[in-house]
């Protein structure tokens, strides 16, 4: 797909996303995987090369492990075992204490992984670098769009090197272009929330401390401050020599007479790990703005929203770049059902109904965690142990997550819910559940452990099936074949209530395309085709 220069002659294409970050190159290798064409736009020359956003939760290297690029992330991150904080008065100093890492027990056939934002842009660029439906146009710069309605979107874009204006015409406009979201401010959609809860500056070096004993098991550092001000996070990005100090810089805007010196920085990293003759090479900085905020809507028309375009957390149990992955996995299946008129335009209007919730959810969990900080840094300049043992084990509640990560639901959209009362969500406790809305739970389906029942649920709704449940598996059959819709199969051997499964011997689960479970029946009713094809007919909006 090449620009025009004929401006009178715009170039199509389905959706046009704005944003190169993680999560439109996500949305963009979804939209690959349904071979739907794309164009994505993005300012910078390519991939960022600063580490921004650290962490993949387990819900997002379980995608990743579908997608193929699961080991490859996981290679280059910090070895398992590495979830812990330590307190410190420097990093080869005095250590007060550190928490413990989170127990994998088994519930994902992936576990989280401590991996820098800039590798996983570089390995989700690598699959979708040679897409046949798209393409990625870097160093290209959004400048507005106006909504045509059942026309869809003109959207205008400029070449930074060339100058050259273009005008493209697309169905939908995906805004996945940070927090300062140049779409987002051409809708009516707003923020709700504090946009600045603090101003904060990252430093970004290399300094070999490989010799520090379990410091590639340490996910960060929090470095005693002399006061308030000086509070010191430092974190290890993917090897022993990458690390990445963030401090508060300001209330509402920088309040330093200036930016800190390459010097300056190298001083900073030499106090933090306590070695005063440390080489240091500072590879790059950048200032940001600590927020809680959510968008009011998630959908304008013809453009949707995602990740930081959508909602902007603290930083603190890394769930932004993982909900803004799991926005785009949450569309990407619903856009193409639409595309190919196997569902009703009012599908996509679920999309908003689904993350804006689990969006406020995520938020409120990095709220709690940056006060937590607040509390411990307080503790550390007391210098009282027993209040710095309380707050270390404390922020076992920031790091341990697998509740929040894997346990959110939809409670509306497109699920049909069964009358089962909400369970609430327990961030450090998940509770596999096969209710509607929550993710079908996993368990190996080979000796080997090498397949997983989440393989299951890919590029189209699949019916799993109790063990008894024969007619299940028929009325799927002429149901598919009445709607159009392909609907999978699969057969349990067991239905183990222990594992969360409780569609029974002779009942069945109408699983969605991103794994989320979209209606249950656990048992056989008199007439099963109809009650699934009401099912489907509701779910899709028909």
């Amino acid at each position: 797909m090449s620009l025009s220069n004929d401006k009178r002659a715009p170039s199509r294409t389905k959706l046009l996303i704005v944003g190169g970050g993680p999560v439109g190159l996500t949305m963009a290798l979804l939209l690959d995987r349904f071979g739907i064409d794309f164009v994505l736009v993005e300012r910078a020359g390519g991939v960022t090369n600063h580490p921004k956003a650290r962490g993949c939760d387990i819900r997002s290297m379980e995608l990743f492990r579908q997608w193929g690029i699961g080991e490859k992330i996981k290679a280059r991150g910090l070895p398992p075992g590495s979830d812990t904080f330590a307190m410190v008065d420097s990093i080869s100093g005095r250590e007060y204490g550190r928490t413990v890492p989170e127990l994998d027990i088994g519930q994902s056939p992936a576990w989280r992984c401590l991996v820098a934002q800039d590798v996983v842009e570089e390995e989700i660029f690598d699959v979708i670098r040679a897409s046949k439906p798209g393409c990625v146009l870097y160093d290209t710069e959004f400048t507005s769009y106006k909504d045509l309605g059942g026309d869809g979107v003109a959207v205008h874009t400029r070449d930074l090197k060339t100058g050259q204006a273009q005008e493209w015409r697309a169905d939908y406009l995906i805004g996945a272009d940070g927090a300062g979201s140049s779409v987002r401010r051409l809708t009516d959609i707003t923020m709700r929330g504090p946009a600045t809860l603090a101003v904060m500056a990252n430093e970004f070096w290399q300094a070999d401390l490989s010799h520090i004993p379990r410091v590639t098991q340490t996910a960060g550092y929090r470095v005693r401050p002399e006061d308030p001000r000086d509070a010191i996070w430092t974190v290890l990005n993917g090897a022993s020599d990458r690390w990445l100090s963030a401090g508060y810089v300001g209330k509402e805007d920088d309040e330093r007479p200036l930016p800190r010196t390459d010097a300056e920085v190298v001083a900073l990293a030499r106090k933090q790990t306590g070695i005063p003759n440390l080489e240091v090479k500072v590879i790059s900085r950048s200032i940001w703005r600590l927020s809680r905020q959510v968008a009011d809507k998630f959908r304008s028309g013809n453009v949707f929203l995602v990740g930081d375009a959508a909602h902007r957390f603290p930083p603190n149990g890394g769930f932004g770049m993982n909900s803004g992955i799991q926005d785009a996995h949450n569309l990407a299946w619903k856009m193409r059902l639409v595309f190919d008129g196997k569902a009703g335009a009012g599908l996509l209007d679920s999309y908003d109904v689904e993350r804006r919730p689990i969006a406020e959810s995520n938020a409120d969990f990095s709220l709690g965690n940056q006060k937590r900080f607040l509390r411990t840094d307080a503790a550390l300049r007391s210098g009282n142990i027993d209040e710095i043992n309380f707050w270390i084990r404390d922020s076992h509640n920031h790091l341990h997550s697998s509740g929040q990560s894997l346990g959110f639901a939809y409670e509306e959209g497109a699920v049909v819910q069964d009358g089962t009362a909400r369970v609430a969500l327990q961030a450090r406790r998940y509770e596999p559940s096969d209710r509607p809305g929550g993710r079908f739970p996993h368990w190996w389906t080979d000796l080997a452990r090498t397949r997983s029942t989440l393989d299951w649920f890919d590029r189209e709704f699949v019916l799993v099936a109790g063990p008894k449940a024969e007619g299940w598996i028929e009325a799927a059959a002429k149901v598919s074949e009445k709607t159009g819709l392909p609907i999978g199969v699969r057969q349990l051997d067991a239905a183990n209530e222990s594992d969360g499964i409780w569609l029974g011997l002779r009942g069945a689960v109408l699983v969605r395309p991103d794994g989320h479970v979209a209606w249950r029946m656990p048992w056989l009713p008199s007439d099963p085709v109809a009650e699934l094809g009401s099912a489907v007919n509701t779910i899709l909006c028909r």
